[in-house]
């Protein structure tokens, strides 16, 4: 198991200041696409956030 370093990573929102968009390790656009190995697919992760931010949040 290791961890990344990124000088796009905005710790402050969790997001990429490259893309402009959620940190997603691996996924199109990323540094890091093709340089690492990841568990899941970075597609299948970007999905899963997508279906997270379109879930209603139950509030009223």
């Amino acid at each position: 198991m290791g961890s990344f370093a990124c000088p796009h990573y905005d710790t402050a929102k969790d997001g990429c200041l490259r893309l402009k968009t959620d940190c997603v390790p691996g996924r199109r656009g990323c540094v890091l696409r093709g340089k690492s190995v990841f568990a899941f697919s970075a597609e299948e992760r970007v999905r899963e956030r997508e279906k997270e931010k379109t879930k209603p949040s139950g509030r009223r």
